[in-house]
């Protein structure tokens, strides 16, 4: 099953954490991730948005008000920018990710 934007909801605080960390190092991630939360479900925003410090959240929701209006395209390239670092961190071993129903992933 192949792993989409969506899916982010599916990792674990810790996981996500360790995402915006690496988002946050670099300018244009951090600018990815401003785009693509532009048109993301409300789950995906609040479990982002719910491990950012507040100084990371207030940064991109500025960035998304600057950000405007934007070509539904440009917002999927972002996301798919986004899973691209997921990927990345899961061949590290840094993040696990989940295919499939929740329930076969993991339990606190």
């Amino acid at each position: 099953l192949m792993f989409v934007f969506e899916d982010i909801s599916k990792l674990t605080d810790r996981e996500i954490q360790t995402l915006l960390g690496e988002l946050d190092k670099q300018d244009e991630l951090r600018r990815y991730l401003a785009s693509s939360l532009k048109a993301a479900q409300k789950q995906i925003k609040d479990k982002l948005f719910g491990n950012m410090t507040e100084g990371m959240r207030q940064a991109v929701e500025q960035e998304m008000m600057e950000l405007g209006s934007m070509r539904l395209a440009d917002v999927e390239e972002a996301q798919l920018r986004v899973v691209q670092q997921v990927r990345l961190l899961e061949e590290k071993g840094e993040v696990t990710i989940v295919r499939g129903a929740v329930a076969d992933g993991f339990v606190d």
